[in-house]
């Protein structure tokens, strides 16, 4: 999923999680997490 990304401030997490079929708040906070790693 990640890959498709022109502009990581595109990034749509939730999106990125049904990807992976992420459903529970951990799995979330990863998520947001190395996006905020990827974007700054």
């Amino acid at each position: 999923a990640l890959e498709n990304l022109d502009d990581p401030t595109e990034f749509d997490y939730l999106k990125f999680m049904s990807y992976y079929n992420l459903k529970t708040m951990t799995n979330e906070v990863m998520v947001k997490e190395e996006y905020l790693a990827l974007v700054n």
